[in-house]
């Protein structure tokens, strides 16, 4: 790439309803990007922008290809990689191709510091940012479940778990066997994915989130717009999606994106009237095990907080994940480094209301 051809991409921002336009050029670079970016797919973020308008799309564009594609939230002091209902995803789509000259494009563009969040630390994109951001400061960094099979999903179970573990899983499956015909059903192809959906969302909103009225059934537009998105993503061959159901009822619901060789959970839900066996975990070993049947796929990202009760226990590989400040050498020293004093100092504050919130309630903060 020539020194100055980046200045012949254009940066773009676009609304939702001009996002939709560029679905097709959105979906082939999604297939020639530097990084999958699974939680940034085109098929999932565009019906959210569409039904929640919850932000715009961030682009660099030259002449008709796209080159560089991610939703953000433009802050009153800095700017954002988008965070959704749905998740907070840093890793945009940027074409392989041409990934020097895109992102110089969009860091030259910004005038005010940029929060990548939840990016992978060893990941492609993340070390290309590292290299041409004239500012960059880590705002916080962590380590999540993760799975990268390799092998056998029956020598996983072997080396993963102890003998008593192995135990006790088989145990709560044959007692839940015993309350009548427990089976796992996986979305395939041929189906259509409205009766899974039907079921995650009903599960969800059976639980402690329904009793809050944060389950997404109590939310019209983002009911709507998970089933676009799902349907989309199942189209596109991009979904995944399991259900465990006693007597023909679901107990619990867990789907999956995939984009390229990698894959990351969506939501999971289950029936709190069987919580004592232990749904959420079996089902987690089901969706394990396909995973294993797909040798493409070398990683899973649980996308779950740190410590989770749940999935750390199960998988055992970890994922290394950072949040970034960068700007472009037009921002000064002196202010960038106050911003990312002050995001700081704010996440720290929110970490301790939400610690004293958990305190005054008696309830331990995972």
């Amino acid at each position: 790439m020539l020194a100055g051809e980046w200045q012949n991409f254009k940066s773009v921002v676009v609304n939702a309803e001009e996002a939709g336009k560029l679905t097709a050029k959105w979906q082939h670079l999604s297939t020639h990007t530097l990084e999958s970016a699974g939680f940034n797919a085109p098929e999932l973020v565009l019906p959210i922008l569409k039904h929640t308008g919850s932000a715009n799309l961030s682009t660099i564009q030259q002449g008709a290809n796209l080159h560089f594609a991610m939703p953000f939230h433009a802050g009153l002091i800095y700017n954002s990689s988008w965070s959704s209902f749905f998740s907070a995803a840093g890793t945009p789509h940027l074409s392989e191709g041409v990934k020097e000259a895109t992102l110089t494009s969009f860091l030259s563009v910004q005038v005010k510091p940029f929060l990548f969040k939840a990016l992978p630390t060893e990941g492609a994109f993340h070390s290309l940012l590292k290299s041409q951001s004239r500012h960059y400061a880590i705002l916080e960094s962590w380590s999540r479940a993760c799975l990268r099979p390799i092998g056998t999903y029956e020598n996983w179970l072997q080396t993963n778990f102890d003998h008593k573990r192995r135990k006790e899983f088989n145990r709560l499956r044959n007692r839940l066997s015993e309350q009548g015909t427990l089976k796992t059903e996986f979305l395939i192809k041929s189906e259509t994915v409205d009766s899974f959906v039907n079921d995650f969302l009903s599960l969800e909103a059976s639980g402690w989130k329904g009793k809050k009225g944060t389950a997404i059934a109590a939310n019209a537009s983002k009911s709507e717009a998970l089933r676009e998105a799902l349907e989309n993503l199942h189209i596109a061959g991009k979904l995944r999606f399991w259900r465990l159901q006693l007597n023909g009822k679901s107990i619990a619901s867990l789907f999956a994106i995939v984009e390229g060789t990698q894959a990351w959970l969506g939501k999971i839900a289950y029936d709190e009237n069987f919580a004592k066996f232990s749904p959420g975990a079996l089902i987690i070993l089901d969706c394990t095990e396909s995973f294993f049947s797909e040798p493409a796929i070398i990683q899973i990202d649980s996308r779950a907080v740190p410590n989770h009760p749940l999935i750390d226990r199960i998988w055992r590989d970890r994922l290394p994940m950072i949040s970034v400040f960068v700007a472009p050498e037009t921002i000064s020293k002196a202010r960038f480094n106050s911003i990312v004093a002050f995001a700081k100092l704010k996440m720290q504050w929110r970490s301790r209301i939400r610690d004293l919130y958990y305190k005054a309630r008696g309830k331990k903060r995972t």
